[in-house]
């Protein structure tokens, strides 16, 4: 199989002069490496481009009988009027777009796969310009957003190969202009820097100074190109939902932090395949992390009859999908994020893929809990649970064939970073008031979530402390559970507490916080916001089932309470507002202390690197020896 590299930038910025350069050192060292052109070359629309071209001259009043070719000076002056009038043209026929985008990638697939058919001999394909420069000229055609470009080139990736080393060869505008005398607008130039800029930070591609000596570019990158070859592969799939949860987040973070583990030396190749595009895709996008977007399905128990047939007729397409994702790619590990991720999970397995299978959820009912334990342990070898309670749950006894480990989540990066004294508060976030001490609950706002419990107790406290203490909720609705939130806030209103909705600064929040309580009524697998609690150094009050429990001894890191048990709750409050100080002078340190050991970086990214590592050597030792087995 083919091995792609692929270099991109603006026009003048050097990238053929450096693929190249880049295919000489490759050979010298023995590799069978060619370079390709792989820009928006047209198969099947270059008569259409050219008809369209005819229009749009005639209805500009400039064809051949009006006069000579308009020269420099002139396309100047009419490119930033030519490319509005473009955009306004796709903006009233939405319709004909559609048609547009499916034409151009079509006549691009057809161009790939044609070019690559006669490149089966090299090791290394050179692509001087790939899909993303499609982007690019799509996006100047159509007038989006370096947002929508990036998003486009997400959807179109899943269809071809995702190169293993990306290059955007950068360099100013006004170098471009200077290298090339068909630049004839620096305008058009910046236009095109805007998206690649977007394209590369959000793909992860190293940006490399186009000004530098070829030569040097050239020794860089082929040393990259060896470096690259001997990272394990590991492709992430999460088939997300609406709402961004904390599987979401904990993905974001651990794809990044793999893919950056041990740099320059070590590390992992990384990418995640997601079924929505939700405002996750920011923050891999800010990571540097290659996103395959597919409107995958997602098997559910709870959608009814028409949920039962959606499932039956998307199902076959789904794992066609990543039958074609695995095949493309090659991953060394497929690493499925969700429990019901079993689609992606049997591509992988028929692919001989090895499977990691994080599992973040607990199911009740116990047919469903066992059923889901028999296919994790036939589907993959290796799963991590979020906690003790998690693996038990599924696997209360030793598997021969199948390891279930116990890796805890990663933590908040700002609060592990946080070195102020957990012991004292600091400055409360300006809406909130200043008197009293500050109790706060943080959660989705969901029935299995608990904040009823938490009003429950905070109306069984006594007038006294309720007046000398601040409640408050943070956390926005669920959606299909709108019901829940207009009762809780109705509650809320009545018992005096705060109803602070969706924040972006719940490390600040918990910061400031006296006491933060987590009062799931169903076992909580890994309860964030406990971990970010005892980072915090707040005085934490959880409900006593699921990963709180591993997180706190009571009385030492904080307090437990019987899930659902509103009195309790109370009694704990009380106990906690009486305190003569801060509840924190009593908790601060320990809590955090705690938390550290579980979640901090360090911890957590080797052991999942310490996975990795063991499934790669097994499976390439397993392969050798097959292969040893077949030529004897």
């Amino acid at each position: 199989m083919n091995r792609l590299v692929c270099i991109i930038g603006t026009d003048g910025s050097g990238k053929t002069t450096l693929s190249d350069a880049l295919v000489e050192r490759l050979q010298g060292r023995g590799e069978r490496a060619r370079r390709v052109w792989l820009g928006s070359e047209s198969y099947l629309m270059a008569p259409v481009r050219a008809a369209l071209k005819l229009v749009w001259d005639r209805r500009r009043g400039k064809g051949k009988s009006h006069g000579p070719k308009p020269g420099l000076a002139s396309q100047r002056v009419d490119y930033a009027a030519e490319i509005a009038q473009k955009n306004a043209l796709a903006a009233r026929h939405p319709f004909a777009v559609r048609v547009y985008l499916a034409m151009v990638w079509f006549d691009y697939w057809l161009q790939l796969w044609i070019k690559r058919l006669g490149l089966r001999d090299a090791g290394t394909i050179v692509a001087d310009r790939y899909l993303f420069d499609v982007a690019v000229n799509v996006g100047l055609a159509l007038g989006w957003s370096p947002e929508e470009v990036v998003r486009y080139a997400q959807t179109q990736i899943c269809r071809i190969p995702l190169p293993e080393v990306r290059v955007f060869l950068r360099v100013e505008p006004e170098v471009s202009m200077a290298r090339k005398d068909d630049v004839f607008d620096i305008h058009y130039v910046r236009m095109r820097l805007h998206y690649y800029d977007a394209i590369a930070e959000a793909f992860g591609f190293t940006v490399r100074d186009g000004t530098l000596p070829i030569a040097e570019n050239a020794d860089w990158l082929a040393d990259q190109v060896a470096a690259e070859s001997t990272r394990p592969y590991v492709l992430y799939v999460h088939s997300n939902n609406v709402d961004v949860g904390g599987a979401d987040k904990v993905l974001a973070l651990m794809a990044r932090h793999m893919r950056d583990q041990g740099r320059p030396a070590h590390g992992c190749r990384v990418a995640v395949a997601l079924r929505l595009a939700t405002p996750i895709l920011d923050s891999h996008a800010e990571a540097g992390v290659p996103v395959f977007l597919f409107p995958f399905e997602r098997p559910q128990t709870s959608r009814g009859i028409a949920g039962v047939a959606r499932l039956i007729l998307r199902t076959p397409g789904s794992l066609w999908f990543f039958w074609c994702l695995f095949g493309r790619e090659r991953p060394d590990i497929v690493h499925v994020n969700d429990l019901y991720d079993f689609l992606p999970a049997l591509a992988a397995r028929l692919r001989g893929i090895p499977v990691v299978w994080h599992i973040r959820m607990i199911v009740q009912r116990d047919r469903l809990r066992r059923a889901f334990s028999s296919m994790i342990s036939r589907l993959s070898g290796t799963s991590i649970s979020v906690s003790r309670a998690v693996r038990d749950h599924y696997f209360p006894f030793a598997h021969t064939i199948h390891r279930a480990l116990v890796i805890h989540d990663l933590g908040n990066a700002a609060l592990i970073a946080d070195d102020r004294d957990p012991a004292e508060t600091c400055a409360r976030p300006d809406d909130l008031p200043k008197g009293g001490r500050l109790v706060v609950m943080v959660g989705r706002i969901e029935p299995w979530k608990g904040q009823h419990v938490f009003l429950e107790a905070v109306e069984k406290l006594s007038p006294i402390r309720r007046a000398d203490a601040v409640f408050a909720l943070a956390g926005g609705p669920v959606q299909g559970k709108e019901e829940y939130h207009d009762q809780v806030s109705r509650r809320a209103t009545s018992a005096g507490v705060l109803l602070l909705g969706e924040r972006s600064d719940i490390p600040a929040l918990l910061r400031s916080a006296d006491i933060s309580v987590h009062t799931s009524v169903s076992p909580d697998p890994f309860p964030g916001v406990v971990i970010e609690s005892l980072l915090s150094g707040a005085a934490t009050i959880a409900a006593a089932a699921g990963g709180a429990v591993e997180m706190i001894d009571d009385g030492v890191h904080g307090r437990l309470c019987p899930p659902g048990d509103s009195k309790a709750l109370a009694a704990a409050l009380s106990d906690l507002l009486d305190e003569p100080q801060s509840p924190r002078r009593r908790f601060g340190a320990n809590a955090r202390s705690r938390a550290l050991m579980l979640v901090d970086s360090k911890v957590v990214d080797a052991a999942v690197m310490s996975v990795y590592s063991d499934i790669v050597a097994r499976d390439r030792n397993n392969r050798r020896t097959h292969q040893n087995g077949r030529s004897a």
